[in-house]
């Protein structure tokens, strides 16, 4: 449930607390962010705010970055696209996505007792696939592969839009295998049980397949 808030974050006004975690939360909010579009250094957008809950978590801090910067080098019209990074805020400026989790539409359908689509899930699964596909094989800045793998994909994770699109989220788990970020840490296991691969599950080497599990 959305709590309702009257702060800011930097230039970005705050209405909402969309979501809260272990490590941060998400908020709802409108302010100019830095864009090129027609020769404009700013528009105003409402967006989504990750931010860290201890601003003095270096570790945290350093994951949440990377996050940005491979969002940043990653582009798919699945993907959710980020604005800017505020370094003194430790928070993370994205793009808002109105909509409903896949985790939501199972569970009402459940309730209802009511079946999910075949169609609608093969359109979900090739969608899904495709941005996956774009992640992994996507260069980085410095012309190395990305090899991004999600290692928290789940309904929950995934969005679906009011205008029928799909958007995945949360990419603070990820692992890549380029020199210019972190993989990680690689002494603990993380993600959701329940959606783990089994080499994920024992903390073994993880290609883009563990995603698709």
């Amino acid at each position: 449930m959305e709590k309702q808030l009257n702060r800011r974050i930097a230039q970005y006004s705050i209405a909402n607390e969309l979501g809260k975690g272990q490590f941060g939360s998400v908020y709802l909010g409108v302010g100019n962010v830095p864009t090129r579009i027609h020769g404009q250094s700013t528009k105003r957008r409402v967006v989504a705010l990750k931010q860290l809950h201890d601003i003095s978590d270096a570790q945290s801090s350093r994951l949440l970055q990377q996050e940005f910067s491979l969002l940043a080098q990653v582009k798919h019209r699945c993907i959710v696209q980020v604005y800017e990074y505020l370094t003194d805020d430790q928070t993370l400026v994205m793009e808002y996505v109105h909509g409903v989790t896949l985790r939501e539409i199972i569970d009402e359908l459940s309730a209802k007792k009511v079946r999910f689509p075949s169609a609608a899930a093969i359109e979900i699964g090739c969608e899904v696939a495709d941005a996956l596909f774009q992640a992994f094989t996507s260069y980085g800045e410095n012309s190395e592969p990305l090899h991004l793998v999600h290692r928290d994909l789940k309904p929950a994770n995934i969005i679906l839009t009011t205008q029928g699109e799909l958007k995945i989220l949360d990419f603070g788990l990820a692992r890549v295998s380029n020199s210019d970020f972190l993989v990680g840490r690689t002494d603990q296991i993380q993600g959701t049980p329940i959606y783990m691969s089994p080499e994920q599950a024992h903390n073994q080497a993880m290609d883009h397949r563990s995603d698709l599990f």
